[in-house]
């Protein structure tokens, strides 16, 4: 069975800021830094050190900088396939942080992707208890249950997000996604449409997609452009809009949304950017500035064995 833990969109502690801050033993600091920059560049092993020589750093006391390395330390035992020890890590986190849904749901991941999936399902439940309202969590359970082969569980938590008691215009936003993805597309609309009429920058995008499906290619090319033009637009959206201008084959536009990705200051998805823009140079014939900035991916990303092949490739042309 495929290993896959879904994290996109869930927003771990992964972005605490200890530097400034007198209170916080600065050599664990340093290292935990050292630690993602070393995540950053593939070699999870050296990162998993990195951060068990932080956490020797520790005075004893459990503080919120020690539950933060240790979300970046399960990640690195994932990415790294040290399964087990990677659920240790979040179990620990359990015992710490039992008001947090990401633990719960990080170590149900594992779980499932080991094919434990009762005990799985027990975790997620125990996240979905913690944050009822995080419709982004049902999402990624059900996505993270489909992609491993339990679809019918999965199904279980979009429903039960959308029994949601919530008027809000976010219920609206995501209960719209919901619809989408179970193909019930006048409630996806009906929804969608709310969000939008309620300023929810987001719900353009896949108000987007389901005029895209319906074949209504220019009001889902105004919604996009909408969507793109936003301030609250993240590199993750930026690369979404790149990608379904792949697939209409809109290869300008395509590039022009990478790129546009890669110009923001808060990029959480370089290499999905970075890949995406080798891809749209390719399909315009401009090799040589595909293989430069190919090159420069596989400066930071130097595990990736596919973009490496492409490069040779590319060097062909």
């Amino acid at each position: 069975m495929k290993k896959r833990l879904i994290l996109l969109g869930l927003s771990l502690n992964l972005a605490l800021l200890f530097a400034g801050c007198s209170k916080y033993n600065q050599a664990e600091v340093s290292l935990r830094d050292e630690g993602i920059a070393a995540m950053d560049a593939g070699d999870y092993t050296g990162a998993i050190e990195k951060f068990d020589e932080a956490l020797g750093k520790s005075i004893g006391k459990v503080t919120d900088l020690e539950i933060d390395i240790n979300y970046y330390k399960a990640a690195a035992q994932f990415s790294a396939g040290q399964f087990d020890d990677a659920a240790k890590t979040y179990s620990y986190l359990v015992k710490y942080d039992p008001d947090n849904y990401e633990a719960y749901f990080l170590r149900g991941s594992i779980y499932a992707s080991e094919g434990e999936v009762g005990e799985a399902i027990t975790d997620y439940d125990k996240a979905v208890s913690v944050d009822e309202k995080n419709y982004l969590l049902y999402i990624e359970i059900y996505e993270n249950l489909d992609s491993l082969g339990y679809t019918d569980q999965g199904l279980v938590y979009l429903n039960n997000a959308l029994d949601v008691s919530d008027k809000s215009a976010n219920a609206k936003y995501y209960k719209g996604r919901i619809y989408y993805i179970l193909g019930q597309t006048d409630k996806a609309r009906e929804n969608l449409k709310a969000a939008v009429d309620k300023d929810v920058v987001e719900a353009r995008l896949y108000l987007a997609k389901l005029y895209q499906d319906e074949g209504d290619f220019a009001t889902a090319q105004s919604l996009l452009e909408e969507y793109a033009s936003s301030d609250e637009v993240t590199s993750e959206a930026l690369a979404t809009l790149g990608d379904i201008e792949m697939t209409n084959g809109n290869y300008e536009s395509a590039l022009n949304y990478y790129q546009a990705g890669l110009s923001l200051d808060s990029i959480d998805n370089m290499p999905d950017l970075m890949k995406g823009q080798v891809a749209a140079l390719e399909k315009l014939d401009r090799y040589s500035e595909a293989k430069e900035v190919l090159t420069q991916y596989l400066e930071t990303y130097s595990n990736d064995e596919a973009a490496a092949k492409e490069l040779i490739f590319l060097q062909t042309r």
